[in-house]
């Protein structure tokens, strides 16, 4: 999948309710509302991807990272379920 792929099925999915937040122990880490959630992403631009990297705790998972400006800026790291049915929020918070 490339960055122009994951960016359409995130915005899919997240339009769908098909996602969930990881809930982080680090209060600079909380993440946002789900509400908020769907309105960012749906303003994301392919300017806003930043990498796609391997995800060193889970071998054979990969992680997408975007940042966007939406009144400040966010910092999103998901990944896909293996079924490519859900998105996974590792990080959706203020950068």
């Amino acid at each position: 999948m490339n960055k122009f792929e994951a960016l359409a099925r995130l915005k899919y999915l997240v339009s769908r309710n098909q996602f969930s937040m990881v809930s982080r122990q680090a209060t600079h880490a909380t993440p946002v509302t789900s509400v908020l959630a769907k309105l960012i992403v749906q303003q994301l631009l392919i300017q806003d991807f930043k990498k796609y990297d391997q995800d060193h705790d889970r071998p054979g998972e990969y992680l997408w990272i975007f940042k966007t400006d939406y009144g400040a800026i966010y910092y999103l790291k998901f990944k896909f379920t293996s079924n490519k049915q859900h998105v996974k929020f590792i990080s959706f918070h203020l950068s």
